[in-house]
This record gives C-alpha cells, sequence and structure tokens, in this order.
C-alpha cells in the first residue's frame, strides 16, 4: 500500500478519531479507506461532495431566497442588497 499524507484541522481529527473508536475501525487509515471505497463507488455521492457543502438552492426565485434571507434578521440590508443585485445578475436565476 501507499501512504498519503493530507492536512485536517484540529477539529476534524477529533471528528475522524472518534468516528473510528464508535464504528468499530481498527484504525484511521481503515476509517477512511472505508470512507473512499463508499464515495468513490457512488457517482451521486462524487457529485455531493463536489460542492459540499455548497448546495443549490431549492428555488430559484430570487424574492423568496432573499425573502429567507431576510426573515433570520442576521443580515444587513447593504447585504441583503448586494445579494439581490447578484442574484438579479446571476444567469441561473433568470
Amino acid at each position: 500500500m501507499n501512504t498519503v499524507n493530507i492536512s485536517l484541522t484540529q477539529n476534524q481529527v477529533n471528528q475522524v478519531n472518534q468516528a473510528t473508536i464508535n464504528l468499530g475501525f481498527a484504525s484511521r487509515s481503515e476509517f477512511f479507506r472505508a470512507l473512499l471505497r463508499k464515495t468513490l463507488s457512488s457517482p451521486i455521492t462524487l457529485e455531493e461532495v463536489k460542492s459540499y457543502p455548497f448546495v443549490s438552492p431549492t428555488t430559484k426565485n430570487s424574492q423568496k431566497i432573499i425573502s429567507s434571507f431576510k426573515k433570520t434578521g442576521q443580515y444587513s440590508t447593504k447585504f441583503l442588497n448586494d445579494l439581490k443585485e447578484g442574484l438579479n445578475n446571476s444567469p441561473y436565476f433568470q
């Protein structure tokens, strides 16, 4: 077998360690090999991984999207105006 080095955040290392224990893998390498086998064998999963955590909106209605953002109360008027302009200029939402 070959060795591949990857960089992970401390939080990711903690999650991998916990998943390895919880799922009963003998090692982190076994965990990653199982994860890769599953991911690489599923075209749908590969497509999801490609853009994760970003997903396409469930609607192309820019008014609904802006309204959803506005309802949270977490975004400034400037942000909402910029979002509106961006959505209006995007061919995806037209």
